[in-house]
């Protein structure tokens, strides 16, 4: 092995590590497991989050609130845009929030989102505490599934 690949070595471990962490975009906090959180461009106000939820746990858990500084308010929505104030998360029963789904609502988004762009979102769950989160802004992506 020469000089210069000794050298450049740790520079490429580095920039491998950095690319896999982007595309791995999955976060666990106690039992929960968050997946691929996720938005989709916005032409309005109004934004929906959609990601993978599993509580890997053996006791239930809900998420009970969010929020984020790129919106006046977070809410929670069932099928049928349905308000409703939590997610119960029950033992080893993954949730996808999806488009046509369960999802987040974000309400008076301050700019508009771009494919590309990405946001902190705070969740807080009733057992497990609150963990920030990055969400992408992409066209609609395939079905979230549970990171394992």
């Amino acid at each position: 092995m020469n000089r210069r690949s000794l050298l450049l070595a740790p520079l490429t471990l580095l920039l491998a590590l950095g690319a896999s962490r982007a595309r791995a975009h999955s976060y666990k906090l106690d039992a929960i497991e968050i997946g691929h959180p996720w938005a989709e461009p916005s032409t309005g106000d109004v934004a929906a989050v959609f990601m993978a939820l599993a509580n890997m746990g053996d006791k239930p858990d809900r998420l009970v609130g969010a929020a984020t500084p790129i919106a006046d308010a977070v809410l929670f929505q069932d099928y049928g845009n349905r308000p409703i104030d939590a997610f119960d998360l029950p033992p080893k029963r993954p949730m996808a929030l999806r488009p046509g789904g369960r999802r987040v609502v974000l309400q008076g988004v301050k700019h508009r989102l771009a494919a590309g762009d990405d946001f902190p979102l705070t969740l807080r769950f009733a057992n497990a505490g609150q963990i920030t989160i990055m969400v992408m802004v992409q066209q609609e992506s395939s079905e979230p599934t549970p990171a394992h």
